[in-house]
Order: structure tokens, then C-alpha cells, then sequence
């Protein structure tokens, strides 16, 4: 190290107690800024050539991963806690530094940032003007210690000489050089007390200070070095470094790899696929998708096997979309592939519980939980790790953690922040929420200590930060609350419909004011539904829903969870129909019908009925004439409409026709009779769609036939060498001439 890059600072914390020195009278006199100042010159004269800056050049792994660590230092400059971390050198290209210090002339110890080897490039020192590269030699994982070994031994370098006896200085002094934005920064401090708390729970002491310091009694000699930032009041040893226990630096990683092995023997890959739903194509079309993104009928996650060979499912799915629930698959770690079973949705977690039909496989083996409360995890050694399904196959990701603070959840429920220390950058991992999970965290011993599952009503935080452990964990794992009707529907269920009766549009918030509606909606509900017609007979009618009312609600009798209603169909208002019909995307997303000019019978109100099914008997909520009303009834089955219209494939036509049904009618005010099929799917370079013919047009007649089904345009297509088809597009009649 250079001593012209030496920067010097008498100050490091305001609130610490000064050295004091005797005056005539014999009472202890604070020390003067100018004492200091020359006590911290004498100090860098003695240990500048024992200091060392260590520069750690990281690189992306193989799979683009980046690494992360810390270490934090309390700044001179400011006094607050600051972080020599991987941003420096990740994102600008430049090393990270670090002060070690030189124990032997070929050795320098350092705080252990537990960077993983697959993510150093190199590593050099630089100690009294040489700069020599450096290998990773030794450890001690209980002091979080780390001895560096270099090509060769310092010339000029002076490793410290430690005083035997590894007893407490009378008036200890706390030496420090830290590197800060490229220079260094020396000062000590006659404690190294920053921060002080007494933990009454724990009946602990427990103080913050600056890890990196050269401990020196009242004569300047060195005693020890101390690393750690965070320490029990009267446990702080001061033993030299030289004394200290030290094992291989791999060993640290071998056990890192021993978790990993034990955490593949709990985590694997889990295979959702739900009753097939119209998929958004991409483009201008997917502002337009009733659900605001891609719909999933496929999704790969993970389970974790826990006590009683219950598997925890934490996939973020919609109550709509369990109900379409048709297959659960568990990929296991030898390759093969085995059925889980459905037991339950958490009525209060963003998962579900599930569990092998033939009990738990051979190859697995269930986390046992550590139940311990969140404030007795403070000073434990973690593992955290992230998982996500790649087609079947686990990709794991690991890093270190430590708690770094407590929070309340829910209730007097306390949890552990678990702060990443090392390790790869699990928060730059891009992966889905579904297929990646995240915030999963072992001791040492190879117990579940948190599992990142959010709450389903509420935000609990991020996963890697705050997730379920200890005794709340214990409890869902020993005796869930599932949510009775977020379950998969039977086949039959699942493709029925249900139906409450009304067509509706989203009213503003004008029209909500002038109905006398604004308290009663929720303030995140912008698009109230206004009924604009009711249905004769229908559950609505029987309790007296009539136009013009504002629906709010729906929910189980007795219950106290509502599910807010809204209308999504002003979010096709702007929608130039004559140029979508014009764009050839729109043979693939108009087959969907996920938007259709007509009202869709499964979206808008009846899409979150759908959740209750088909014969539930709901209550449902509405404001009539300024009056919060509410009603019990059962929901009925919807007419047939255009997703679940009996439906023809003319396959040497490349297309597909579905009987016209009530809503298609009332949209282009045909009576019962008029004759017509609705064109539902048209294959991309098939010879309808050579014709020009697209998705949700009218087919009104074959050759001159009024056509009354899709059974009949079969029959009247089916062989047939040249045709002639009336098509209505909208308002707009053409005759499309086809020859096969």
C-alpha cells in the first residue's frame, strides 16, 4: 500500500466515548482533537506496511450468473454503515476492494466474503508498494475469517506481531484503515461499540461496530484483529489471529455443496397442466387479453416435501384457474415422472398443498423444520437457496444469508429479515414467478428454516427477504387452513358456465357519484358494473337486480371474504375492428375468442363467478337507488354462448364454424331464425384463409342455403369442388367465391 494514498481522520463515531488522559488533579480529561490526531499518525506509521488492499476481479459464471457479496464498514466520513459489495465490480468492470492484513509475509487475512470460485477471475494484494496475486488458502468459519496465500512473500511488507495471552486490553483501542472510493481512510476509536441493543427477549447484549479492526492496547501493540460487526457484549475474544482454528477455504463451499445435495432431496420439479383456455398471441393483440397477460395452461414449478410427506406447492394461481386444474406432476430426482395429489388451496398463502398417491419416493427425503423463534436465528450461519423447472429439470441457484433485522407480518407473528451475504445474485435471477422459487432457507444442520411464500391477501414482503418460518411455518405444515371452495372442479363443472343473469357496462366515476355508489365500491375497483339489462327468470331477476343498479360483490353466505365485481369490456372500446379483421395475426388470436364485438358470457361478472361455480349459493351485493342491497341465490347454468357452442371442422377448408348463438344475435339484432354460423377458428394458410375469410365473421349462407348450425354447413360443405359463401363482417356483407 501506498502511504501517499493514505488519507488520515481522527473521527469515527460521534457518540463514542474519546480516549481519556489524567489532568493535575487526577480526574480523566477527554483527549483533544490534536492527541487523536497524532496518535492516529503514530498508528499509520507503525502498521501502514501491515495493511493491505485486497482486490477481488469477479466474472459472470457459465449460465451469465453474477456473484453477490458484502461487507459492511462504518464510514469515518459520515458514521453510518456503508458496504464494499459486487455492484463495483459487476456493473462498472473494476475490482472490489478490500483491507486485509498481513499475518505472515506470504499471508494476509480479511473479512470472508464467500465469493464462490466460479465467479473469481483473480485476485491480487497490494501491501507496501508490491502487488502480488493471491489464492484463497484457509478459513474459520466461526470467525468469518478469510487467509489469503500469495505467489510469493512481501519484500517491504511487515506482518503484524500479536501480544500472547489473549486477555482484554485495560483501554483497548480500535484501529482501522477502510478503502472509500479509491483512497484510504485511517482512525480509531477507544470502542468499537457503533450501535448497542439489549434484547430482552434473548436476555442479549448485542453490539454493531466496524468488522475490519486492528484491536491495540494502551501501548499500540496489536492484540488481535476483529472481523465480525455484530457481537455479544462481554463475548468479543482477543485472541491473535495466529492462534486461530483454520481449515481448508474449500471446505466452506464443500458444505455449501452438502446443502444443495440435501436440498435436492426435498425440492423437485412439478408439472401443472389445466383444462386448455384460448393463449393471447403477441403483439399489437396483447393489450387486449382479458386477463392482462399470457394465459397459462401449462406451468412448470417446484414442490417442497416437508414433515409428513406433505408437499408445498408455492405457485402463484389464480382460484379461476385451480378450478381448470386437470393434472399435478412430480418429476423426481432419478428422472421419473409420478402423479401427486390435490389436498388443498392455502386459504391464506399463495400455494397449495399437495402429496405423493403412494406415499413419499424413494430418493426423497422431507425437510424437518427448525421451528425456532424468528429472534434466536440472529447470529445462525444460513444457506439460501432459489429453484426453478426447466422443462423437468431443477436448476439450482445458493448463496449465504444472516439475519439483518425483525419485522411483524400479521398479528404479533415476528419474522427474520434474511439478508443475501454471498454467493450467486439470487435477485438478478430472471425466471418466472410460477417456475422459480425463491427465499428458501437451510441451517447449517440441513434444516427448513424459511420457505418464501407470500400471503394471498396480503404483501408480506419479498420472498428472500420475509417469508414463512418458525412456528407460523410449523403451523401450516401440522394443520393448514385450506380455503374449501379454491379447489379443481370436476370435468363436468369446469366446463359449465355459471351465469347470474345480467349484461352490464363499466361505469365511470361520474355515473358511480350520480348512483350514490362511491362508498360501497373498493377504491382499487375501476370499472364498477352498471346492469344494462337483465335476463327474465334469471338468479338477478329472482332478487330484484333490475338496470341501472351498480353490482359490487360476491361471496359464500356466512362468509366475511368478498370477491369485488367488475366489467373489462371498456377495455376493447377503442378497438378499429375493420383494421384487426384486416391484420393476419388475427386468423391465430381471433380463433382465441378471448375478444369477440360481443359481449363474452365467461368474462366481466361471470368470469369471478366462475370461481363459485355452477348451483352455489352466493349473496351478492349491488347499490340500488343510493342503498346497499344484498341478495342470496344460486347461480345458474349460462345459456349456451359463443366459447361453448356445438361446433363443425371443415378440415379441407382449414376452418371451423359454431352455431350463432343468443349473444351473437343480439349483437347483430338477429331474430331466432335468422340463419348463420359464426366462423370460430380459420387455419393460417388454409384455403379459407386464402379467401380472406377471418375469425368471428358470419357465415349466412352456402351456395345460396340459408345455414341453420355448424352440423348443417358441414353437410352442406363437406365434397363439395366450388362454393359460395354470403359473410358478414360486422355491418358489411360480401360474397367470397372458393374452388378447392
Amino acid at each position: 500500500m501506498k502511504k501517499s494514498a493514505i488519507v488520515l481522520t481522527w473521527t469515527l463515531f460521534a457518540t463514542l466515548p474519546l480516549f481519556a488522559v489524567p489532568n493535575p488533579g487526577g480526574e480523566k480529561q477527554p483527549e483533544s482533537p490534536l492527541a487523536r490526531s497524532v496518535r492516529n499518525r503514530e498508528y499509520v506509521a507503525r502498521y501502514a506496511n501491515s495493511f493491505a488492499v485486497v482486490r477481488y476481479w469477479t466474472q459472470k459464471n457459465d449460465k451469465g450468473d453474477e456473484p453477490k457479496f458484502e461487507v459492511p464498514y462504518i464510514c469515518p466520513n459520515c458514521h453510518g454503515t456503508h458496504y464494499r459489495d459486487d455492484d463495483e465490480s459487476s456493473e462498472k468492470g473494476i475490482p472490489a476492494e478490500f483491507v486485509g492484513f498481513l499475518i505472515a509475509p506470504d499471508r494476509v487475512l480479511m473479512k470472508d466474503l464467500l465469493i464462490e470460485p466460479e465467479f473469481v477471475k483473480r485476485i491480487d494484494v497490494e501491501c507496501a508498494g508490491e502487488t502480488i496475486a493471491a489464492v484463497e488458502f484457509e478459513s474459520s468459519p466461526e470467525r468469518g475469517a478469510l487467509v489469503l496465500k500469495t505467489e510469493r512473500p512481501f519484500k517491504k511488507g511487515k506482518p503484524l506481531a500479536f501480544v500472547a495471552g489473549g486477555e482484554a486490553p485495560a483501554n483497548p483501542a480500535y484501529f482501522f484503515l477502510v478503502r472509500e472510493k479509491g483512497e484510504t481512510v485511517a482512525g480509531f476509536a477507544s470502542s468499537k461499540i457503533a450501535n448497542f441493543r439489549h434484547h430482552v427477549e434473548l436476555g442479549k447484549d448485542l453490539y454493531e461496530g466496524n468488522p475490519n479492526t486492528l484491536v491495540l492496547n494502551e501501548r499500540g501493540e496489536a492484540v488481535t484483529v476483529a472481523l465480525e460487526s455484530r457481537v455479544e457484549l462481554g463475548k468479543e475474544t482477543f485472541q491473535a489471529p495466529t492462534t486461530w482454528k483454520l481449515e481448508p477455504a474449500s471446505k466452506r463451499f464443500e458444505r455449501l455443496a452438502a446443502l444443495e445435495s440435501r436440498f435436492r432431496k426435498a425440492v423437485f420439479p412439478v408439472y401443472l397442466q389445466f383444462e386448455t383456455k384460448g393463449k393471447e398471441s403477441g403483439g399489437m393483440f396483447r393489450r387486449w387479453s382479458s386477463h392482462g397477460e399470457e394465459i397459462k395452461n401449462d406451468v412448470d414449478t417446484v414442490g417442497i416435501l416437508v414433515e409428513g410427506g406433505k408437499v408445498i406447492i408455492p405457485a402463484k394461481i389464480a382460484a379461476a384457474d385451480t378450478a381448470r386444474l386437470v393434472k399435478l406432476e412430480a418429476t423426481l430426482p432419478d428422472g421419473t415422472k409420478t402423479t401427486l395429489e390435490f389436498v388443498g388451496s392455502y386459504a391464506e398463502e399463495s400455494g397449495f398443498e399437495a402429496k405423493f398417491q403412494n406415499g413419499v419416493p424413494k430418493g426423497l427425503e422431507p425437510f424437518v423444520l427448525d421451528s425456532r423463534a424468528a429472534l434466536k436465528l440472529w447470529d445462525g450461519t444460513f444457506a439460501m437457496f432459489a429453484a426453478a423447472n426447466r422443462g423437468g429439470k431443477l436448476d439450482v441457484r445458493r448463496a449465504t444469508c444472516a439475519v439483518e433485522k425483525f419485522s411483524r407480518i400479521r398479528g404479533n407473528v415476528v419474522a427474520a429479515k434474511f439478508e443475501q451475504k454471498s454467493g450467486m445474485n439470487l435477485s438478478r435471477w430472471d425466471s418466472s414467478d410460477n417456475e422459480k422459487m425463491s427465499g428458501l432457507v437451510l441451517s447449517d444442520d440441513g434444516k427448513l428454516v424459511m420457505a418464501g411464500i407470500p400471503g394471498r391477501h396480503e404483501d408480506r414482503g419479498s420472498s428472500s427477504e420475509l417469508g414463512m418460518q418458525g412456528a407460523y411455518l410449523a403451523a401450516l405444515v401440522a394443520s393448514p387452513k385450506f380455503d374449501p371452495e379454491n379447489i379443481p372442479r370436476k370435468a363436468g363443472d369446469r366446463k359449465r358456465t355459471p351465469w347470474l343473469g345480467v349484461e352490464t357496462q363499466p361505469a365511470g366515476a361520474d355515473i358511480v357519484r350520480e348512483k350514490k355508489a362511491t362508498s360501497f365500491i373498493k377504491r382499487y375497483v375501476d370499472r364498477a358494473p352498471m346492469v344494462t339489462s337483465v335476463a327474465s327468470g334469471s338468479p338477478a331477476e329472482k332478487i330484484g337486480i333490475k338496470v341501472g343498479d351498480i353490482l359490487i360483490s360476491v361471496k359464500y353466505p356466512g362468509s366475511s371474504n368478498e370477491e369485488s365485481l367488475s366489467d373489462d369490456r371498456d377495455r376493447f372500446s377503442g378497438i378499429n375492428w375493420e383494421e384487426i379483421f384486416g391484420d393476419d395475426r388475427f386468423l391465430e388470436f381471433g380463433s382465441t375468442g378471448e375478444i369477440t364485438p360481443w359481449s363474452d358470457v365467461e368474462g366481466g361478472v361471470n368470469g369471478t363467478l366462475a370461481q363459485f361455480g355452477v348451483g352455489t349459493e352466493v349473496v351478492i351485493a349491488w347499490v340500488s337507488d343510493g342503498v346497499r342491497k344484498e341478495g342470496k341465490t344460486a347461480l345458474a347454468l349460462a345459456p349456451v354462448h359463443f366459447r361453448n357452442a356445438p361446433r363443425s371442422r371443415n378440415m379441407e377448408l382449414g376452418m371451423t364454424v359454431c352455431d350463432m348463438t343468443y349473444e351473437v344475435r343480439k349483437y347483430f339484432k338477429f331474430d331466432e331464425n335468422a340463419p348463420g354460423v359464426v366462423v370460430a377458428k380459420v387455419k393460417s394458410g388454409g384455403v379459407a384463409a386464402v379467401s380472406g375469410i377471418r375469425p368471428l365473421e358470419l357465415i349466412i349462407d352456402v351456395n345460396g342455403e340459408g345455414v341453420k348450425s355448424a352440423k348443417d354447413f358441414l353437410e352442406k360443405t363437406k365434397g363439395k369442388k366450388e362454393l359460395n359463401f354470403t359473410v358478414r363482417r360486422l355491418t358489411n356483407t360480401r360474397v367470397v367465391p372458393i374452388k378447392m
